[in-house]
Parts: C-alpha cells; sequence; structure tokens
C-alpha cells in the first residue's frame, strides 16, 4: 500500500513538468516569413536549359515542365541564384495541325524557381529561345585556361573566352565571360546592354551562351514566338509551327526575364501539374 502511494506522489510531481513540455510540443513554430517578392526582383534574367522535350503533339493542358538554371545569376539583393537551380511551370494549351489549320500551337508558364530552400513563385518572359544544336554550335570547347579563341554567341554577339574575356557587341565591350557564362551590364528596366557602368539602373547579368541582344528563336526553322508573356495575359509564352507540330527538344535553352515573384504570383498559379511522360 505505502509503496503504490509513493509511486502516485512521484508521478503527480512529475505532471507539470509532462504538462510543460507537452505544451512546448503544441506551440507553434515560429517561421521567418522573407519578402518573396525581394528575392528575385522584376528585370532579373534568368538562362535555363529544358530538361525534357515541349511538344504539341505530345505536352497537354497542365503537364509540367522543367528547366535547369545554367548560370549563376547574381539578385539585385546581393543574393546568388545557383547554377543548377530547378524552374519549374506548365503548358496552358497546345494544338497541331489539321482541322482546317496547318499551324501548330504551345503555350505554357513558368512558375516558380528554387533559390536555396525557398521556392519562390515567378511571372516570367521569354527573349529568346535556341535549339540543342544552336546550343551545341555556341557552347566553349577550351584546349586550356589560356585559350582566347573567338567564338559566336546564340544571337550574334563575339566573345573571347579567355580570362575575363571581353563580350563585344559591333566594336563596343558590353560585358566579360565568367567561369560559367557571360555577365553583361544591362538596364534593369529595358533589359537592354549599357555601357555606362555608372548608371544606377544598370547590373550584372547572367546570359551564359546567349547573346546579350538576343531575340527570337535561334535554329528552329519555322518557329516563331507569337506571345511573349510581356503582355496581359503576363507570362504566358505561346509558340507557334506552320509546318508540324511544335517540338523544343530536351537541352534546348531560353533567356527569360523575370516580369515580378513573390507570394501573390502563387495565387493566380491553381492549374494542376502532371509530369511530361505520364
Amino acid at each position: 500500500m505505502i509503496k503504490n502511494l509513493r509511486i502516485f506522489l512521484s508521478a503527480l510531481c512529475l505532471l507539470p513538468m509532462c504538462l510543460r513540455a507537452g505544451g512546448q510540443d503544441l506551440k507553434p513554430t515560429q517561421v521567418s516569413n522573407p519578402r518573396t517578392e525581394d528575392l528575385i526582383p522584376a528585370g532579373t534574367i534568368l538562362p535555363v536549359r529544358l530538361n525534357s522535350d515541349l511538344r504539341a503533339d505530345k505536352s497537354g493542358s497542365g503537364t509540367a515542365i522543367i528547366a535547369t538554371v545554367m548560370q549563376d545569376v547574381p539578385l539585385a539583393t546581393g543574393e546568388t541564384l545557383r547554377q543548377g537551380s530547378r524552374l519549374t511551370g506548365h503548358v496552358v494549351e497546345a494544338s497541331v495541325p489539321g482541322k482546317g489549320s496547318d499551324e501548330s500551337r504551345i503555350s505554357f508558364e513558368w512558375d516558380r524557381v528554387q533559390l536555396g530552400s525557398l521556392t519562390i513563385p515567378i511571372t516570367a518572359n521569354l527573349r529568346a529561345v535556341a535549339s540543342r544544336a544552336a546550343v551545341v554550335a555556341a557552347t566553349p570547347e577550351l584546349s586550356s585556361s589560356e585559350n582566347a579563341d573567338n567564338q559566336v554567341q546564340i544571337g550574334g554577339d563575339q566573345i573571347s573566352y579567355g580570362e575575363d574575356g571581353p563580350v563585344m557587341v559591333g566594336e563596343k565591350v558590353v560585358g566579360k565571360y565568367a567561369r560559367q557564362g557571360v555577365l553583361a551590364n544591362v538596364n534593369q528596366v529595358s533589359g537592354s546592354p549599357n555601357e555606362d557602368q555608372m548608371d544606377s539602373l544598370a547590373r550584372p547579368q547572367a546570359f551564359w551562351l546567349f547573346s546579350v541582344n538576343a531575340r527570337g528563336t535561334y535554329g528552329f526553322g519555322d518557329l516563331t514566338i507569337l506571345r511573349s508573356g510581356h503582355t496581359e495575359p503576363l507570362g504566358e509564352i505561346s509558340l507557334a509551327s506552320n509546318r508540324k507540330a511544335v517540338k523544343v527538344e530536351k537541352g534546348s535553352a531560353m533567356l527569360l526575364r523575370v516580369d515580378g515573384s513573390g507570394l501573390e504570383k502563387a495565387q493566380a498559379r491553381t492549374t494542376p501539374l502532371r509530369e511530361i511522360g505520364q
């Protein structure tokens, strides 16, 4: 009897400690909520390469599209969007030639990008798209670290692949070659190259293998950009072909420009996604 009483009294003494511990477990964790719209500001240029085919004859509405950022992207906040970061989006609609039309179209949007452990909703427009063959043609084959042979970028700029080699537009230097690709001084508002290094609206941007003036399609024959995503509906990009179903192969590249990011962008992304090939 006495032994049982001692056990009961010990349990009563431990009860407050258990309750406090339980209260700690139930207390919601305080998580900081950074302003995601400030992390990847409007005007940021993203050079990406597709991880799978984007096809009008196989990519239906809601199909997920995935791409990889191909160069470290310096951000206005002082952060860096690292090479290898993933960009995801979805197909809005697709059509193939037939039923009285020879035109094929595919429309899609880029939805979010991975910045470290954060997933940032974005809206982006398309500056240029290049075929896998065009990407291969612009990729340097360095025989040594001192190789300074000139090569033409996607879009026409000439570049030297030596250490900090200059990027030329005509006879003007608009940027330099870094370890992973081109860094150019670009106006944040217009997106055009800027020669005045003191311009407060200009900052280094990552162009990878693309020219700083690259616009349109490269290496695709009759592929055209019907919508770049720069006007309403913002972020919706449309590609078209008059001869066959639109096909942008895995390994093709896109040069994107962010129009905005943040939680308000996530609210507009309600289309269910499914992986390509499912």
